[in-house]
C-alpha cells in the first residue's frame, strides 16, 4: 500500500513537472509574420572588427536576401537599401493590411581573417580559421519593438583546398554560412 502511493505521488510529480516544463517554453516569436524586410547589414565599429573588408556588409546583406527567398519562409521578402521610391509597387492595395512584417537589422560584431599560413602549415587541422559573427535583430514593422534577437558565428576551414584559398573565397564561404544560419534560426523560430 505505502509502495503503491508512493509510486502514485512520484507519477503526479513526474506529469506536474512536465505540465510545468511545457509552460515555461517560449513560443515562436516569428510566427505569424508573412513579410520581411532586410535593413543594409552594419558593421561594428571596433577592434573585433577592424579586419573586415570594407563594403562586404552589402554582399552579406544581398546573400542574406537571397537566402531568405530561396527557402520561402516569407511570403515577401524586401529590400530594406532601396529607397521608398525604388520599392515595385504591390499589385493589391489590401495586400498590405493582411500582412505582418518584421524588419530585420544585422550587425557584424566580429571578424577574424584567420591566417592562410596557419591553415596550410597545420591541414587539416581548424588553426587559422577565418570567423565572422553577426548579430541578427528582429522588429515588428508596426510597433518597431524587438521581436526575437540572437548572434551566429560563420567559420571558413578551407579543409577541401589544404587550407589555400582566396579572400573572396573566404568571404564566400562566410556569407553562405551567415545565409545558412540565418534561415536555420529563423525556421527554428516560426
Amino acid at each position: 500500500m505505502k509502495r503503491t502511493s508512493i509510486s502514485i505521488l512520484i507519477l503526479c510529480a513526474c506529469l506536474a513537472s512536465v505540465v510545468w516544463a511545457q509552460q515555461k517554453k517560449p513560443g515562436k516569436p516569428l510566427a505569424g509574420y508573412t513579410a520581411i524586410q532586410v535593413e543594409p547589414f552594419t558593421v561594428e565599429n571596433g577592434q573585433l572588427t577592424k579586419d573586415f573588408p570594407a563594403g562586404e556588409e552589402t554582399n552579406l546583406q544581398l546573400s542574406a536576401i537571397a537566402a531568405l527567398r530561396a527557402s520561402g519562409i516569407f511570403e515577401k521578402v524586401v529590400d530594406g537599401s532601396q529607397k521608398p521610391s525604388e520599392k515595385p509597387p504591390t499589385s493589391e492595395p489590401s495586400a498590405k493590411e493582411e500582412q505582418r512584417e518584421v524588419i530585420l537589422s544585422t550587425t557584424i560584431i566580429g571578424f577574424d581573417k584567420g591566417s592562410s599560413g596557419a591553415r596550410f602549415m597545420t591541414w587539416p587541422l581548424p588553426v587559422g580559421v577565418s570567423k565572422a559573427k553577426a548579430r541578427f535583430v528582429f522588429r515588428d514593422a508596426t510597433n518597431n519593438q524587438e521581436v526575437f534577437r540572437f548572434e551566429k558565428e560563420a567559420k571558413f576551414q578551407a579543409t577541401m583546398s589544404a587550407g589555400i584559398a582566396t579572400k573572396e573565397e573566404q568571404m564566400s564561404h562566410i556569407k553562405g554560412g551567415l545565409a545558412d544560419a540565418l534561415v536555420k534560426e529563423i525556421k527554428r523560430n516560426r
